[in-house]
């Protein structure tokens, strides 16, 4: 979760200033990257946005645009999956958007026809339905939470045991079975929810500045999509790097190079607790897949993880993009990225600290 979150140039003389020309440098990096067509089209399902959160479309504009951030930055290829209402019928679940209740929807018809009925009546007979090569479904609402946002992954039902298998169509070629023979995330898509009783100052508008104590909802939304995808999850995929301190070679490569450290490993909150360490670790903006900068500390200048379990905004920081280390992560659960721009270190400055002013918003 995000908030209190389960987020003028100076010109000297006739030439560019340093700050300047890192800037151009950076973005001519970027251009590079620019024309790289996602693999994945994360496709924002509002079906369970039972109270209305998503009602106006800058809300709507904002989300899409952080769900469109991981599709330009996830090469991944998916298959088609297609669920049918016969004898093997399956089941996908989530956590209701608009409720927090558990949800279950059946590819059979009815009660009648649900080959899982011993397993209790699902909430929703959608009947033989499928998602379409390339496409993982994000369900998207609001409801009264105790934090800014929640995400999670999808579940399911007669096919948990199977995510893992490369035969299996809910694996939909995403990999083959780990060595360990544990890795189990589903890959078919998640579900997300925001705080909708007022205890949050949302700023919605992706393309401008938050405001001092507000919340930006794009880097909030940019969070829960993450747990969504599987960083900082129960999944052995995730678990497989460590508990309570993270082994992954991708993340724990991508801080030791943006940070010129030799470390071999990376703290989360807890064994139970899977976010990274609060205020440990920074690490450069991914700059691959055209970042939203607005309201950053930009390009070359070390950003506290995103993947940490508070937002410290303050009046410099308005805003928290993906790092390095959180696409790292990406790359350790098996899915594939696009590279990191590998002129960018060049341009890596010193890093920032964050002051304590402004709003701090958990995030689970």
């Amino acid at each position: 979760m995000i908030s209190t979150i389960e987020s003028g140039s100076v010109r000297h003389g006739a030439g560019l200033s340093p700050l300047s020309l890192r800037g151009l440098l950076a973005l001519a990096v970027l251009g590079l990257y620019a024309a790289v067509a996602p693999a994945i089209t994360i496709v924002v399902d509002y079906q369970y946005d039972t109270n209305n959160f998503f009602g106006d479309q800058v809300r709507r504009d904002s989300l899409e645009a952080a769900a469109d951030r991981y599709s330009r930055i996830i090469t991944t290829s998916l298959d088609a999956v297609s669920l049918v209402d016969d004898d093997l019928d399956q089941r996908i679940g989530f956590t209701h958007p608009g409720t927090g209740a558990s949800w279950d929807v059946s590819s059979a018809s009815g009660v009648g026809s649900d080959a899982l009925g011993g397993f209790g009546v699902a909430d929703d007979y959608r009947g033989p339905w499928s998602v379409g090569a390339g496409e993982w479904i994000l369900y998207a609402g609001g409801r009264s939470i105790s934090s800014a946002g929640v995400g999670g992954t999808g579940t399911g039902l007669n096919f948990d045991s199977v995510f893992d298998s490369p035969t299996s169509i809910t694996n939909r070629g995403f990999r083959n079975p780990e060595p360990t023979g544990l890795g189990d995330l589903p890959v078919w898509g998640g579900a997300i929810t925001f705080d909708n009783d007022g205890g949050v100052n949302w700023h919605f508008d992706h393309t401008t500045a938050a405001p001092l104590l507000s919340t930006d909802f794009y880097s909030i939304a940019l969070h829960e999509i993450g747990h969504a995808l599987g960083l900082s999850t129960s999944w052995n995929d995730w678990q497989d790097n460590g508990a309570g301190s993270y082994t992954g070679a991708n993340a724990v490569a991508a801080f030791n190079a943006d940070n010129g450290a030799v470390l071999s490993s990376l703290n989360e909150v807890s064994a139970g607790n899977r976010h990274w360490a609060e205020d440990l670790y920074d690490a450069n903006i991914f700059a691959a897949g055209d970042p939203n900068l607005t309201g950053t500390v930009g390009l070359g200048t070390l950003q506290d993880l995103l993947m940490e379990p508070e937002a410290d905004f303050n009046g410099t920081v308005r805003r928290l993009e993906l790092t390095n280390v959180d696409v790292g992560a990406l790359s350790d659960l098996g899915w594939t990225v696009v590279p990191v721009p590998a002129a960018f270190p060049l341009f890596v400055s010193a890093g920032l600290v964050l002051g304590a002013l402004g709003a701090r918003r958990r995030r689970d």
